[in-house]
């Protein structure tokens, strides 16, 4: 393994040991109704306005795309297409990265059993609130789409507008819920840093195991 893999190794660990402890920070906490969450939920939210008719019927469509079974239907067929074209590393990745980070998410939130904010009876979310299950879906999928864009995309051009538009539906989806007052702004940073999290951690054993096995390959020719 040379000296450039072995950095990239170290920078990816080192990036999700380090969002790893602050995700866990940020659910003590919330878990124990932390002075500096009320704060940080109390300016976010006054922000935030959601009186325009016309934004708010737009960000009620949007949010949908981070629906728990858009986002399952969209790795399923990820993991589909990648096991087609017998790319059965990523397909394993992409399929364990989005089981743990939304079944982590599930126990975290049975755990601290968060209520959400007054809804509108129009809106539909359910179950406790944080952290926020959009929130953690679309930030893991986005990590998931950028790894995979990093390895398979060779264009640059290409690759910088797929990126983009990766960390824009992560960040649109993750707005919507707080625009439309279903999670508090701490869930949905909170949700963030759960799928940041998985997203990095499960890339590093990705880039890992791809260059041991590259090595061995090495060794035998």
């Amino acid at each position: 393994m040379n000296n450039k893999n072995n950095g990239q190794h170290r920078v990816l660990l080192g990036f999700g040991l380090a969002f790893l402890v602050i995700f866990a920070v940020w659910v003590g906490m919330v878990a124990n109704q932390s002075s500096f969450i009320a704060g940080y939920d109390r300016v976010i939210y006054g922000a935030i306005r959601n009186s325009n008719q016309a934004e708010y019927r737009l960000a009620s469509l949007w949010t949908q795309a981070g629906d728990t079974i858009v986002i399952t239907a969209i790795s399923i067929a990820l993991v589909l297409i990648l096991t087609i074209f017998k790319k059965y590393d990523y397909a394993i990745f992409t399929g364990l990265v989005m089981i743990c980070a939304n079944g982590c998410n599930s126990i975290i939130k049975h755990v601290v059993k968060r209520q959400r904010p007054r809804i509108a009876l129009s809106l539909n979310a359910t179950g406790f609130s944080f952290p926020s299950g959009h929130s953690v879906g679309s930030m893991s999928l986005a990590i998931v789409l950028i790894t995979l864009i990093c390895l398979l995309v060779k264009q640059k051009p290409a690759k910088t507008i797929l990126i983009a538009l990766c960390v824009c539906f992560t960040l649109s989806i993750g707005f919507t819920r707080m625009y439309l007052h279903v999670h508090w702004p701490s869930d949905v940073t909170g949700g963030w840093l759960e799928g940041l999290t998985f997203g990095l951690l499960g890339a590093w054993i990705l880039l890992w195991s791809e260059e041991r096995k590259a090595a061995k390959e090495r060794l035998w020719q």
